[in-house]
């Protein structure tokens, strides 16, 4: 860490040195003389504001010394924090919530009087900046993908910890650069890559456990004991929920965020990607289910390691099993996909050797998940439709919203982390030259 004194870390400096000069080529180091996509284009991405990284330069973090790091350039993106995304998304959710308690209202008139259908608010929606942030990150992710794909050059990504914004980025940008993530297969491995193995906090973030007291021990309790110690915890664990806040400290609506900004890259080029919305939409559904064990942790040491009986990968069931499963695999593909178009080979005008540019200006809110019509929320005004009902499921007050009946239906880019860090490098053979 940084810090006040401007620590270093030698080992980390040679490191990402030696990453960076990875387009020097073999064969003409002593004259320095570069491939294609010269050293110079090298950036390290910080995520955060610039404020933000300044500031925790007090408590002992901070952000690079860029004298320290050859060839390179640094780059803020301005992505907020936590806090900032689940406060931003608690307002949507109330812009909708509160159409539909007028909807309820109105519901209930005497017979005879005209219903008054209440319209969403759709200046509430833009107040809560949840359009702002989801185009923060898809630009971001711009950034990194021309400079890996145009300036053939290395990005170097993190934020504060390395398991939240650095994660969104590194894994939209993928998605992105490669084809094959962009595939079921590839997709479900790219979540269980960065996300999964690489300590993405999703027990905390998601909110799955507000407090150990939901749960009583038979060591606590005793052999003999009822359910009555766990059901009196519970209850006086909802009563303190709403005296204190320090349940929200951790939660937040990062991987939601994450797919949400897959789906404005996947509406912007329908065509190159082999599953459709509901895969997205299902994706988000059983990340706060907890029926499979996929995301109920935070650490792959917690999945792996068992405390006194089998690790919990073992007890409990992947959620790609139920991906790849009869019919679910039917209903997620996209029968407008067309891999023909990711042809590196192809010359016709509009090629573009399997790399999507996302337009980050170009965002909505995705609808199908609200359960609202796409013109209710992003278009010119339209009703509250009463067979849209929105379900509300609760995890520390971080509101999820589903559209109910999918609800009731059952590469030449080589990518590492180094302690937190997301690097990206691009190889490129001498006589591409």
């Amino acid at each position: 860490m940084v810090g006040l004194t401007q620590n270093r870390s030698i080992q980390d400096e040679k490191l990402i040195e030696s990453i960076f000069q990875t387009h020097y080529s073999p064969e003409s180091r002593a004259s320095n003389a570069v491939v294609y996509g010269a050293t110079a284009t090298n950036i390290i991405i910080d995520a955060r504001p610039t404020t933000n990284a300044v500031a925790n330069t007090a408590k002992g973090a901070g952000t690079e010394n860029m004298d320290h790091y050859k060839d390179a350039r640094k780059v803020y993106l301005g992505i907020d924090n936590i806090h900032v995304m689940r406060d931003s998304l608690v307002k949507v959710v109330e812009a909708l919530r509160e159409t539909e308690m007028a909807a309820s209202s109105a519901s209930g008139d005497l017979p005879g009087e005209s219903l008054v259908v209440p319209v969403l608010d759709r200046q509430a929606l833009r107040r809560s900046g949840w359009l702002r942030h989801l185009s923060a990150i898809v630009e971001g992710s711009l950034h990194i993908i021309r400079n890996v794909h145009v300036n053939s050059s290395h990005v170097l990504i993190h934020c504060s910890d390395g398991w939240d914004r650095t994660a969104q980025l590194s894994a939209l940008s993928q998605v992105c650069l490669d084809p094959f993530y962009r595939t079921i297969k590839g997709f479900q491995i790219l979540v269980e890559k960065d996300w999964v193995s690489f300590g993405h906090k999703f027990l905390d973030r998601c909110g799955h456990l507000s407090s150990e007291k939901f749960f009583v021990a038979p060591t606590d309790t005793g052999a003999n004991a009822s359910g009555a110690e766990a059901a009196q915890a519970f209850f006086a664990s909802v009563q303190n929920r709403f005296a204190s806040q320090k349940h929200l400290q951790e939660t937040s609506p990062v991987f939601h965020q994450f797919l949400e900004s897959v789906r404005q890259v996947q509406r912007q080029f329908p065509e190159r990607f082999e599953f459709n919305e509901r895969f997205l939409r299902q994706m988000h559904y059983h990340l706060y289910s907890c029926q499979f064990g996929t995301f109920l942790f935070n650490t792959e040491r917690e999945r792996r390691v068992g405390e006194g009986g089998p690790p919990a990968c073992e007890r409990t069931v992947s959620v790609w099993d139920f991906f790849n499963s009869l019919p679910e695999t039917e209903l997620t593909v996209n029968p407008d996909y067309d891999p023909s178009l990711d042809d590196v080979g192809r010359r016709e005008p509009g090629a573009d050797m399997g790399v999507l540019f996302p337009n980050p200006k170009d965002v909505r809110f995705w609808n199908e998940l609200y359960g609202r019509a796409d013109e209710e929320m992003n278009g010119n005004g339209v009703y509250f439709h009463p067979s849209l009902s929105i379900t509300f499921f609760y995890s520390h007050y971080v509101v999820v919203a589903y559209t109910l009946p999918s609800r009731l239906t059952t590469s030449n880019l080589t990518h590492a982390v180094y302690r937190g860090f997301a690097v990206f490098t691009n190889f490129v053979a001498q006589d591409e030259a």
